[in-house]
């Protein structure tokens, strides 16, 4: 049987309905079934769609030059307005920006960024656990996004499962570079992706990262064209304390190498 469920929109919700209303109704349509109506909210023709401004001011918390002429650096900051040629977006396999960094992203971008990735999983299929595609940033103040698909781990998961879960996540880092040399992107800006709505746990998660793009550099930096790696921790997220002493740790180690 049928049922019918109202739901009032206020401030930021109703800012995001006016935005992206049409765009909304086809995901709740495509993903649940639902059919959506709104009703009282003048939409905003996607001609028109206006990025709003950056919430915060970035934050360079440590940077270092390796011997390669690679500039590596931590930020806090938001990824939906930072100075990069490229961001990296914590995707789902589908390509669908329902939830966290993906979500903000595409609601900043507008909804050609949505529209894109769905066009992109209809003539390519899905995306596997450590695959990266790079599309159009729609708004965004960048060339492109890297879309790439981290690890999916249990709300409390086990040492065993993250030993698993990191492979999978070594390899998506190394399908990011990869694609930013394809591209010839200067400055990536990376967030700790699968440490957020996939569960994988910060510090294991930044510790592998930081890892994989140190051995990548240190393998390949005669044939790198990218210059500047910055990674990033998203606006919503108490900054760690214990990133930056991470990735120094480990990128001093290359003076070593």
């Amino acid at each position: 049987m049928a049922s019918k469920l109202d739901i009032p929109l206020y401030e930021a919700s109703l800012s995001i309905v006016r935005r992206c209303g049409a765009d909304l109704c086809e995901i709740i349509n495509t993903k649940f079934g639902c059919v959506a109506a709104i009703k009282g909210v003048e939409n905003e023709s996607r001609s028109s769609y206006q990025r709003p401004p950056a919430i915060i001011k970035p934050e360079r918390r440590f940077e270092f030059m390796m011997r390669s002429g690679v500039k590596v650096s931590v930020w806090k900051a938001d990824l939906t307005n930072f100075p990069a040629d490229a961001v990296v977006n914590a995707a789902n396999e589908d390509l669908k920006h329902y939830g966290g960094l993906a979500l903000a992203l595409s609601t900043a971008g507008g909804p050609q960024i949505q529209l894109e990735s769905d066009d992109y999983i209809k003539k390519n299929d899905k995306l596997q656990t450590g695959e990266a595609v790079a599309l159009g940033p729609g708004s965004l103040p960048y060339k492109k996004i890297i879309h790439a698909v981290g690890p999916y781990l249990s709300s409390s998961p086990s040492q065993h499962d993250v030993n698993k879960a990191k492979p999978f996540l070594e390899k998506a880092i190394w399908n990011i570079l990869y694609t930013v040399e394809k591209y010839r992107l200067a400055t990536v800006a990376i967030p700790a992706i699968s440490s957020g709505l996939f569960n994988y746990p910060l510090r294991e998660c930044a510790d592998t990262i930081v890892s994989t793009i140190r051995l990548n550099i240190l393998n390949f930096w005669k044939f790198l064209k990218f210059q500047n790696l910055r990674f990033l921790t998203f606006k919503t997220q108490k900054f760690p304390r214990f990133f930056p002493k991470k990735v120094s740790g480990i990128f001093f180690l290359s003076l070593k190498s």
